[in-house]
């Protein structure tokens, strides 16, 4: 069976949250997500909780470069993250945070996560790193929901996904 295949079933069967429990199917995922990345001057790795941190922590292992985490708001003491607001998918209001000392002026940026629905997580992403004088070089994705438009957006970040989902 194809990755594409398996993977459309996973979210069918568990929406995507039990991937890890097949190695090998997850096994080829970071691999798949990495590869395209593989000669990419990256100096880290991103990656927001929960799902993302599936994944961004051994594609950062894989590629050989630190990786750095992106938190729910609340998880670090104020005087040490930069914060951004966001209205996600389901038109809730959300936050995240990233630690100001993660990112450096100049440092080149991978964001992984497992999915991209309507990109306001990643567009916040992208803004804060950016607000830290990084640059985004690549986004490494297992779902593509992204309308067009979205995903046009995300393109000139070097998207790549495994999975396009309607």
């Amino acid at each position: 069976m194809k990755i594409e295949e398996e993977l459309i079933n996973k979210m069918k069967e568990s929406g995507g949250y039990l991937i890890t429990m097949d190695y090998n199917l997850y096994k080829k995922i970071i691999s798949d997500l990495a590869r395209p990345f593989h000669g990419t001057k990256i100096d880290k790795v991103v990656s927001p909780e929960m799902k993302g941190m599936l994944y961004g922590p051994l594609i950062a292992q894989k590629l050989k470069i630190p990786f750095a985490p992106i938190f729910k708001e609340g998880r670090v003491p104020k005087k040490f993250v930069l914060t951004k607001k966001y209205v996600d998918y389901s038109k809730k209001s959300k936050s995240l945070e990233i630690g100001k000392s993660e990112i450096k002026r100049g440092d080149r940026i991978l964001i992984v996560d497992d999915e991209f629905e309507s990109g306001e997580s990643g567009k916040a992403i992208i803004k804060m790193i950016e607000k830290l004088g990084g640059k985004v070089v690549g986004i490494a994705i297992i779902y593509n929901k992204l309308n067009q438009k979205a995903e046009e957006f995300f393109k000139k970040y070097k998207l790549n996904y495994l999975v396009k989902l309607k």
